[in-house]
């Protein structure tokens, strides 16, 4: 709208800036969620192709100490898979506050734009009046002319 200017409109653009930067560190935290995810999932399958190599290797023929070997892998592999998961405790709790900011920040843009909409909505009844106003006295001249 020509002439309309919304006074708090620095303001507004600070808030939908601290939301944006908030959306960005939500996705960022996802991210490195899913990232963990998948190293849980890669140790798996590392457990799972040292079973395999291990019952094969058996079938061939193993010494002792490739026997010992193995227990102590798995077990490392289950302990990085524990650590991995605590790394994923933590970083839900961290999307979780996320989640909780990103939504009272979205409550104060929506305020702030719900403001803007009815001083945008103030302003226009304002210029409407004052347009009929002139109208009216637009017609009044006119009909002193006209006589």
């Amino acid at each position: 709208m020509k002439g309309y200017k919304f006074k708090l409109d620095a303001v507004l653009k600070v808030r939908k800036l601290k939301e944006d930067q908030c959306k960005m560190q939500l996705g960022k935290i996802q991210v490195e969620i899913n990232k963990r995810k998948e190293a849980i999932e890669d140790h798996k399958r590392g457990i799972e192709a040292s079973y395999e190599s291990h019952e094969a290797g058996l079938n061939q023929g193993l010494n002792g100490r490739e026997l010992m070997f193995h227990p102590y892998f798995v077990q490392t592999k289950n302990v990085h898979i524990k650590q991995i998961e605590t790394e994923i405790e933590s970083l839900e709790q961290e999307r979780i506050q996320k989640l909780d900011e990103l939504t009272k920040l979205r409550g104060d843009v929506k305020i702030m734009e719900d403001m803007k909409e009815k001083d945008k909505l103030k302003y226009k009844k304002h210029i409407e009046k004052k347009q009929w106003e002139d109208l009216e006295e637009q017609i009044l001249n006119w009909q002193r002319f006209a006589k």
